[in-house]
């Protein structure tokens, strides 16, 4: 679940754009707090209420889930068709693009200049508007609240999923401290690359995990 929500393919191409304009690495750094600040609350919040109602009905916390788990599944599914039939117009076999299509470069060109702190909001924003995010928060969340972990060691625990769930953003950053301009190229062939093979990421996580929370799902039949 956390590598599902690494696989982010927008905030990864937002840390790209973000990392060589003025004063990058600290807005990057905002943006990746923003992002990771909800992402731990999502898991945290779901580990706790998972824990809370397994101790009262194990059983029926465990339906729950498989019936949660089988309408991700479900979503998935949908989001997967719907990526499909709004893909850009180099994808499709007409060539036409879809309304607004064009205006996705300039969004990403606007946050150039963005303030400091607006990076945070965008990390927030992005975080729980990538609509995969919240079902794979939820899902780990719920997962590490069946597993009988002491308060420290899930919220340990969602801090180190968190991270995995962080990487997009790690990555790029990590690479910029250690390699500073000299890097520059690098990610402009990593932002290139992604921009370029986006829809299929995204098609990939979606049917991915789609299949994975409808195999989970699915055991209440059993």
């Amino acid at each position: 679940m956390a590598m599902g929500l690494a696989l982010s393919p927008v905030a990864a191409t937002t840390a790209l754009v973000l990392l060589p304009a003025p004063r990058g690495r600290i807005k990057t750094l905002l943006f990746l707090a923003g992002w990771y600040a909800v992402l731990f609350a999502v898991m945290a919040l779901a580990m706790v209420f998972t824990d809370a109602a397994d101790e009262d009905d194990p059983t029926g916390t465990a339906e729950g889930i498989d019936i949660l788990h089988l309408v991700f599944g479900i979503l998935f599914f949908l989001l997967a068709i719907a990526a499909w039939i709004k893909r850009p117009a180099r994808d499709r076999e007409d060539g036409v693009p879809l309304e607004g299509e064009e205006a996705k470069p300039g969004m990403m060109a606007r946050l150039d200049g963005l303030g400091i702190w607006a990076c945070f909001g965008v990390g927030v924003a992005e975080a729980v508007l990538i609509i995969k995010n919240i079902p794979l928060g939820v899902s780990a969340g719920a997962t590490l609240g069946r597993a009988d972990l002491s308060t420290a060691g899930g919220l340990g625990t969602v801090a180190i999923l968190t991270a995995v769930a962080s990487l997009s953003i790690l990555i790029p950053l990590v690479a910029v401290l250690i390699g500073g301009s000299r890097a520059t190229g690098s990610l402009r062939q990593a932002r290139a690359w992604i921009e370029a093979h986006m829809t299929a990421i995204t098609l990939v996580v979606l049917i991915v995990f789609g299949t994975i929370f409808l195999g989970e799902g699915l055991n209440l039949a059993g």
